[in-house]
């Protein structure tokens, strides 16, 4: 017996409530729910930031803002402080330092050129003053400006009326500049007058959401979730009055595993150890660590700091919570993996013997539903996403509807109201479980009508009378229903939430319901999104959903079944599908929900198939054949999976196959010839029918007779499902298991996650390998060659140390670098629109110099490679195309050691090689000849090595060449480089090699030091700190982490400057270089990168903040925060 059809322990006759009881139930539910309904408009203790400058002497400060633009700023500026400026220089004030990207475009400029004077702000010039002007103005005039939402305003001061009505310019939009400090070229020196002279500056920082509950809102909070207790306790007294006893909590069997549930706990824990991780892991663990300094729980990489709220809690702050513990990632999904065990209990102790004894009785049921949930969860659900809560939360809700309904208790579906609304403040797809409550909604009502008695509500009795007696039967759920205001408004405001939404809204993705087909159709493309194990789990659903409908035309119902439950799980299902299509994104990773529905379907189907395939061996065939196409259909995506999952995996960017021959065109064959078959089963089976006919007077051919041996393998016949998602899930394991075996000792997820159990949790961080000594780190030119001469000492054609392009991108510039400083642009190229420098540029993509290398180059040179010591040389040519090649001088290799275990050339230019996968790349030669020198000079043994070549081409990389491919023996290297083709697109770029000192990146960057973890890397970097924000705020980062360049390409246009993402911060405040970096024991792999952020100005100190408490209402708003127009 489970819970849910329990005999009662004991039944007596019922009775009515007491006025006291009734009364109780009434006030306590009507007490939480209207507190509750309160909850967003009662008042918080909001912390108020702002800064003055200057404070004591005129310099620039830092206060990078998370949400871009201030809530106000009130400058002036004492217009004889243009006279102050030095020679040279030209910002008088700005929001954003002037080397920024599209620094005029995004912030505010007051700026002296040539003695004239004009105000920038985001690409208007609302005024401009000539010298002329100026010197004619009165030595107290004074530029004001002021900008809110609303408008911004310059006015001239200390002028005449005439004067001032001719230059005040007001700007009737929301202008507001991007601000990460006041930045300023006048000189220190002169602080005390220009202070005095009215040179000021007041921010009123954007810091709405660092805001905690009053004193009141805790009250009523409390109040409220007492209310709701109380009120749950007198319904569970009214039900109790029904006479009919104690009711079971848990079914018999719930504390006793079966060998299929050790199976299935056994699959999970070998996945939560060994099986890839979800995408979004990193971007929701980053969240949490955030969330404790920041006091909320913040979008961190986009929507200029939001908060996530009405969606995440209250399970975004457990994960908050948890990072106080340990960030590392076996203790971070602890959740979902918990979450998993206990939703596999319920589908095999409460789901499906509630399904009806004929599904409970059948084993195919109970192995086709655990193969199905482990194909939808390993793949879907093991990771940090709210998926899992919510696939376990929708099960739970429609168990507490099936109880209400086979009780006729309404304490269930309180409870499941409850869940639900738990569910849906996990994530927007939680409205699965608001289906669950909307399919039992019809069975609320009559167990309402059937318990007006017990609360004294005779037939016959008048609306009135109706309505008073449901009260205590309804107030409760009301309350239960609202209670979820709590974790979504707990220290939050009604004002603050509706603003998230807006900006959310406002900068996307924000898709249509009618938009649902962009989900599938991201399911069908060649990544990680559509691969063969995600397409399998959601196409075989489907596939139930079409057995079990097929068998509810045909009998009404799946033999064997509950009419009632199994119909409201189909509702569920529709239900899912309906509410799905309002989410306003369509991620993929969505069909985690139905982990949990999805396998009682399939033990739905497993029953179903057997009713109607047994007829004829025909319709067995179809079957088969059917599941055949599906897993073809499957096989047509790669086997890819996220970052570093894919790590070792086969087949991770290529559909599965063998010698070029594809498992799908297989797997096609194979269903086509099992269709086949059955077509030959059909013709042989009309045949004999109309033979029969025709002999016994057009009667049927009656069934044959079936053995009772026959009949053992009737679970057999619905086996396909279960033994084809097995199969698949079983292709996943093995999937993973390989990459192990095959990266080992190099890193995998699972070799992480195995040393976190003996205390290196560090993960990723400690293989990621970083050069300490890059420009001490270049060999040394044999026969006192100097390594400024060493690239062209040898034999040399065509090759010179100014033909590199002036930026190196996928369309090279038709400019060529000048060849001498006068003409020379200083800077470095910004990239911006190469997607890859979503962000800012960091050094890889070439550029011009001001300054003459030591051979004679001013082309800019990557990794911090110092041009004064190294030399470069290239053969690209703007004009008629020449052929260049160049073998250089010999070059000493050092002693080996632990330490340095790589001979290193950085190039840039497209080089031949074969790539990770083997597979050869067109280019143009560079190759490294070691050999043997003896004392005389004589090199002997000379070979060559092709090195790897790692990183996006043409851009500047580490070609990379293992030491100890290299023979002991050999004991000189030199760099053979040749540009034969004519092609423009075709030349190269190098400089000399060398054996650089690696160390860790766990032990590189110091502990505590604040940096940006791109969302996909950062589940892989729990020992480094993501950069804070507290009052709106941030910290400034020291250095970035992403991934390999194809995702890095993707997520800096996802946490970049349009969408309001937290690299918008990093790139207005600092520059970046990268810094050379390399993956232990798997040298030629893309692992991602590490950047070095220097920050951007003459040495600007943290401004001074200001941080005042202020009680708001729940109404209260400072104004619509500052949007993109082009958005919406």
């Amino acid at each position: 017996m489970t819970a849910l059809t329990a005999t009662p322990s004991q039944s007596t006759p019922p009775r009515t409530a007491s006025a006291g009881l009734k009364r109780f139930a009434t006030i306590a539910g009507l007490v939480g729910f209207v507190l509750f309904v309160l909850t967003p408009l009662l008042p918080v203790q909001q912390t108020q930031s702002s800064f003055d400058w200057p404070t004591g002497e005129v310099s620039s400060v830092t206060a990078p803002l998370i949400s871009y633009t201030p809530e106000s700023l009130a400058l002036t500026v004492p217009l004889s402080a243009v006279s102050d400026l030095p020679p040279g220089v030209t910002t008088v004030v700005s929001t954003l330092p002037g080397d920024a990207k599209e620094a005029t475009t995004r912030g505010m400029f007051i700026r002296s050129t040539d003695g004239d004077l004009d105000v920038v702000i985001r690409d208007k010039v609302p005024l401009e003053l000539t010298a002329e002007t100026l010197e004619s103005l009165p030595a107290e005039a004074m530029l004001s400006i002021s900008s809110t939402s609303k408008a911004t305003t310059l006015r001239l001061t200390g002028v005449s009326a005439a004067v001032a009505a001719q230059y005040d310019t007001t700007v009737d939009e929301d202008v507001r500049p991007q601000l990460t400090g006041i930045y300023t070229d006048l000189p220190s020196d002169d602080s005390e007058s220009l202070i005095a002279a009215g040179l000021a500056a007041h921010v009123e920082i954007n810091s709405r959401f660092t805001s905690s509950p009053s004193l009141v809102k805790y009250v009523a909070m409390i109040a409220g979730l007492l209310s709701l207790l109380a009120s749950l306790f007198a319904l569970a007294k009214i039900d109790a009055l029904d006479g009919r006893g104690h009711r079971r909590f848990f079914p018999a069997n719930w504390f006793r595993p079966t060998v299929l549930d050790g199976l299935v706990v056994a699959g999970l824990s070998y996945w939560y150890v060994f099986g890839a991780n979800t995408s979004d892991d990193g971007y929701l663990l980053t969240m949490a660590r955030e969330s404790q300094p920041a006091t909320y729980m913040a979008n961190y990489y986009r929507w200029y700091g939001v908060p996530e709220s009405p969606f995440g809690a209250p399970y975004y702050d457990l994960l908050g919570l948890m990072t106080q513990v340990s960030t590392t990632s076996m203790w971070m999904r602890l959740p979902g993996f918990f979450a998993g065990v206990l939703t596999w209990w319920l589908i095999t102790k409460e789901v499906l013997p509630r399904l009806g004894a004929g599904i409970a009785g059948r084993k195919v049921a109970h192995w086709t539903a655990a193969s199905a949930f482990l194909a939808f969860w390993m793949i879907y659900n093991n990771g940090l996403r709210p998926e899992p809560v919510i696939a376990l939360g929708a099960l739970l809700t429609w168990l507490s509807i099936e109880r209400a309904i086979a009780t006729s208790r309404l304490l269930p579906f309180a409870v499941g109201v409850i869940v639900a609304t738990l569910s849906l403040g996990a994530g927007p797809t939680g409205l699965m479980a608001v289906a669950a409550l909307l399919a039992g909604l019809s069975s609320l009502i009559r167990i309402v009508y059937r318990k007006l008695p017990q609360v004294g509500c005779q037939p016959g009795a008048t609306r009135r009378q109706v309505f008073a007696g449901a009260a205590p039967l309804l107030a409760p759920i009301l309350a239960s229903g609202t209670a979820i205001l709590v974790a979504v408004f707990g220290d939050q405001t009604l004002a603050t939430v509706l603003e998230s939404i807006r900006v959310r809204g406002w900068i996307g993705p924000s898709l249509k319901w009618y938009e649902e087909w962009v989900r599938y159709y991201t399911l069908m493309l060649q990544n990680p999104d559509g691969s063969f194990t995600r397409r399998f789990p959601v196409l075989m659903l489907f596939f139930y959903l079409a057995v079990v409908l097929a068998s509810v035309l045909k009998n009404g119902r799946v033999p064997g079944s509950a009419p009632g439950p199994a119909n409201r799980l189909l509702l569920v299902f529709f239900g899912t599908l309906f509410f799905m299509m309002f989410t306003p994104t369509k991620w993929t990773h969505h069909f985690g929900v139905y982990a949990g529905i999805g396998a009682a379907l399939a033990g739905l189907a497993a029953v179903a198939v057997s009713q109607f395939v047994l007829a004829r061996p025909r319709n067995k065939t179809l079957f088969i054949a059917a599941i055949l196409f599906v897993l073809a259909f499957s096989l047509s995506g790669t086997n890819g999976w996220w970052y570093v999952s894919a790590f070792g995996i086969p087949w991770y960017d290529k559909t599965v196959q063998y010698h070029h021959v594809q498992a799908t065109d297989i797997m096609l064959v194979i269903a086509l010839i099992v269709l086949l078959v059955a077509a030959v089963q059909s013709f042989r089976s009309d045949v004999a029918q109309a033979k029969y006919a025709a002999t016994h007077q057009g009667q049927a051919l009656p069934a044959p007779r079936r053995r009772a041996r026959s009949r053992r393998f009737d679970g057999l016949v619905a086996a396909p499902l279960a033994v084809a998602t097995t199969l698949v899930v079983l292709f996943s394991m093995a999937s993973l298991a390989k990459g192990f075996v095959a990266q080992y000792p190099a890193y995998s997820v699972a070799l992480g996650n195995l040393r976190s159990l003996t205390g290196n949790t560090c993960q990723l961080a400690s293989d990621v390998m970083v050069e300490t000594n890059t420009n001490d780190s270049f060999l040394t030119p044999v026969g006192g060659v100097p390594l400024g001469d060493s690239l062209n000492a040898g034999d040399l054609r065509g090759f010179e140390a100014n033909k590199l392009p002036p930026s190196i991108t996928d369309e090279l510039s038709q400019e060529p670098i000048p060849t001498n400083t006068a003409g020379a642009q200083t800077g470095v190229t910004d990239g911006s629109n190469d997607p890859e420098l979503a962000g800012q540029a960091s050094g890889k993509e070439g550029g011009i110099r001001g300054e003459v290398g030591i051979n004679g180059s001013v082309a800019q040179l990557p990794f911090g490679i110092d041009y004064r010591q190294v030399p470069v040389v290239g053969s690209w040519t703007d004009g008629p195309q020449f052929p260049a090649e160049d073998t250089t001088v010999w070059f000493t290799l050092p002693a080996r050691s632990e330490t340095t275990p790589l001979l290193v050339v950085s190039a840039a230019g497209r080089i031949a090689h074969h790539d990770y996968n083997g597979v050869e790349q067109d280019g143009q030669k560079l190759v490294i000849e070691y050999g043997t020198m003896d004392d005389r000079g004589n090199v002997t043994d000379i070979d060559e090595i092709e090195p790897f070549d790692v990183g996006k081409s043409p851009q500047w990389r580490n070609l990379r060449i293992p030491l100890d491919a290299i023979p002991e023996s050999a004991n000189v290297v030199r760099i053979v480089a040749s540009d034969l083709s004519l092609d423009k697109d075709q030349w190269l770029a190098f400089t000399p090699p060398r054996v650089p000192e690696l160390q860790s990146l766990n032990g590189y960057i110091p502990a505590n030091s604040p940096g940006l973890i791109d969302w996909t890397t950062a589940l892989q970097f729990p020992c480094q700190r993501p950069f804070f924000h507290y009052a709106g705020v941030t910290e400034i980062p020291q250095w970035r982490i992403s991934p390999d360049h194809e995702a890095k390409e993707t997520h800096s246009q996802w946490q970049g400057y349009d969408g309001g993402g937290i690299m918008g911060v990093a790139q207005a405040v600092a520059s970046s270089i990268e810094i050379p970096t390399y993956l232990n024991e798997d040298w030629h792999r893309d692992w991602g990168s590490l950047e070095r952020y220097v920050t951007r100005g003459n040495n600007p100190q943290p401004a001074d903040i200001k941080e005042n408490t202020v009680t708001r209402t729940g109404w209260w708003s400072p104004g619509h925060m500052w949007l993109p127009e082009e958005r919406g």
